[in-house]
């Protein structure tokens, strides 16, 4: 089976532990990633082939019919070399409208995920795209749905016309997180202790959460840096005796060992994609704060894991860390229970499934 990804993030780390889930099944893969001088470059040591043009920039951002046109004069080359018997698209509009294309002049099935560029951006900002993306999720022959929430985001715009071959799969965490008999937590810390991993972007709403603890008997450590709001951050991190700043920490076993020591994972984004590091805080036995109607909202029953929250209301955050408080130790032994569909494994099993619906 061969199978061509189209991939504009492949950059994240999380398409790679995918492709090389995949990898294990003898499958043989090739990468586009057409990326912009930003986009992070990809090592050549990978076990399936990778096509990186460096053809984006300001222009094809404001002009889709151009991005398109281009990526086309790239990806039509490497597509007769291929000869995929599947195409991934992994976002709707510039991935899957290179699917599209193949699919229209050869008839390669394809299948298309939608993701938070496709809902947040394109759908919000260019709304003469959403005949066009009809036209994609049409010919495509699954539509995949990283999150409960995202699916109702998209039936917003198109409604339930696309229920028959819609499937929700999440993304998946990196395996040293997934340890084997991992007990829940029993002791809580006193004051509190609150945790948030992420960036200090203005959607990631982090200065809310600095204000929560101020007005709450509990400590807020933070992991991580960068953002349009990061000066305004650290200024209110320096004005506060309730936050422990760590920085930036990539290891994993570092991360791990701070999961353990708090008590709850709290994340009230305004705009979320998936949020990868909810799952790697519930792989821990971490209950967790998330947002209403964003990112995992919709995976888990309300209270089985934690709450989602207003992102805008401290008095439902406060509500949400008192009504797990009650009931900590469960909702923790749910969390490392519910952790274990987003093993990398799992997930690649289902989508070998859809790729043998496609070819049988």
């Amino acid at each position: 089976m061969i199978v061509d990804h189209i991939c504009v993030n492949f950059g994240a780390p999380l398409f790679q532990e995918f492709f090389l889930a995949l990898n294990k099944n003898n499958i043989e893969q090739n990468v586009f990633y057409p990326r912009n001088s930003k986009h992070r470059m990809v090592g050549s040591d990978l076990p399936y082939h990778v096509d990186s043009p460096q053809v984006l920039n300001q222009l094809t951002r404001i002009s889709f019919s151009r991005k398109r046109r281009i990526l086309k004069q790239q990806y039509n080359p490497l597509f007769h070399r291929n000869k995929p018997d599947i195409i991934h698209a992994h976002t709707l509009f510039s991935d899957g409208s290179l699917a599209n294309s193949c699919y229209k002049k050869s008839g390669t099935p394809f299948i298309v995920a939608l993701r938070s560029s496709d809902t947040d951006i394109f759908l919000k900002y260019k709304p003469w795209l959403k005949r066009y993306g009809k036209q994609i999720l049409d010919n495509a022959r699954y539509i995949i749905f990283i999150s409960p929430a995202y699916k109702r985001k998209f039936q917003q715009k198109y409604g339930s016309r696309y229920e028959s071959k819609s499937l929700i799969i999440p993304n998946g965490i990196n395996q040293s997180f997934l340890t084997s008999g991992k007990l829940p937590k029993t002791d809580l810390h006193t004051p509190l202790n609150l945790l948030y991993v992420g960036s200090f972007h203005k959607i990631k709403n982090v200065p809310t959460l600095i204000k929560l603890v101020e007005h709450f008997p509990a400590r807020l450590t933070i992991v991580g840096e960068g953002g349009d709001e990061e000066k305004k951050v650290i200024q209110m991190i320096r004005n506060s005796d309730r936050v422990n700043y760590l920085g930036r920490i990539d290891d994993r076993s570092t991360l791990s060992e701070i999961y353990n020591h708090a008590d709850i994972f709290i994340m009230a984004s305004t705009k979320e994609t998936f949020g990868l590091v909810y799952i790697e805080a519930m792989s821990q036995g971490l209950p967790l704060i998330y947002s209403k109607n964003r990112g995992i909202d919709g995976f888990f029953k309300e209270g089985s894991v934690g709450y989602s929250v207003n992102p805008r209301s401290m008095h439902e955050m406060k509500s949400s860390i008192e009504k797990i408080i009650v009931n900590h130790q469960d909702i923790s032994q749910n969390c490392i229970n519910e952790v274990a569909q987003f093993n990398w494994t799992t997930i690649t099993e289902k989508y070998l499934d859809l790729y043998n619906r496609i070819l049988s």
